[in-house]
């Protein structure tokens, strides 16, 4: 594997000449000081690192040529769905990034009743580029070829209703009382949801939605974590009881 690796939006095939995005520009030839016939690699998330070599070079642009691509897996066998109540400032970049790191599949942002952020349409394009991009350089970082989906932010309500169309993954939500804990759970044989409540937790009538729909309230130790550590916490105990990290 390549040691230096940038995301590419678009198609990659091998022998072609692909002009690098203005970020990856910027990045390689300021911060990487790469120059003509260096090597490193591109991946535009279908599972496959492009080996590409820097043909040229300018002040303004950086051309490669693909020469090489191989098959990359470095995705968890646990196929894994967070939602996630929506928190405010950097927290919930953070808890993306981490999440990605991760092997996270899905992330899909839940509007709850005592989330502080509020947003409009405009807004939530604007935040859902974003969070994407933070996805994407978590890849970069981590070696995945595959970017974890991040999905328009709903209401949790019209969500948990999508969710009882599916009986087949084990669903989980996070909650410090009235629970079992995490480790005591029977390894799945199918995907896993598990649901964090915003910075003041889930209301009682969400929480009751969500048992509702067959969630099963589970903790993760006696301690009271805050929303921004709770899902990175359960996700490193899924993947060490069930996934790679065993």
């Amino acid at each position: 594997m390549e040691e230096n690796r940038f995301y590419h939006s678009e198609n990659l095939e091998l022998k072609h000449v692909v002009e690098l995005g203005a970020q990856t520009h910027i990045h390689a030839t300021k911060v990487l000081k790469l120059k003509a016939g260096d090597q490193f690699a591109l991946f535009n998330g279908d599972g496959f690192d492009y080996v590409a070599k820097v043909i040229e070079v300018s002040k303004h642009k950086t051309c490669v040529e693909i020469i090489d691509k191989y098959e990359v897996n470095h995705e968890s066998p646990l196929k894994i769905t967070l939602a996630q109540g929506l928190v405010v400032g950097e927290k919930m970049d953070w808890i993306i990034q981490k999440s990605a790191e991760l092997g996270i599949q899905f992330i899909q942002p839940l509007l709850t009743e005592r989330s502080i952020i509020k947003l409009d349409r405009e807004r939530a394009d604007k935040k859902l580029e974003h969070w994407r991009a933070v996805a994407i350089s978590a890849c970069e970082q981590t070696g995945r070829s595959s970017i974890p989906d991040i999905l328009s932010p709903l209401n949790l309500t019209q969500w948990l209703g999508d969710q009882n169309q599916k009986i087949d993954s084990l669903k989980l939500i996070l909650t410090p009382s009235k629970a079992q804990n995490i480790n005591h759970l029977k390894k799945p044989f199918s995907s896993i949801v598990f649901m964090v409540g915003p910075e003041g937790g889930f209301s009682e009538k969400e929480m009751a939605l969500a048992l509702n729909s067959a969630f099963i309230p589970v903790n993760i130790g006696q301690r009271i974590l805050r929303t921004e550590t709770a899902p990175i916490v359960a996700l490193s105990i899924m993947q060490n009881l069930w996934g790679d990290f065993a």
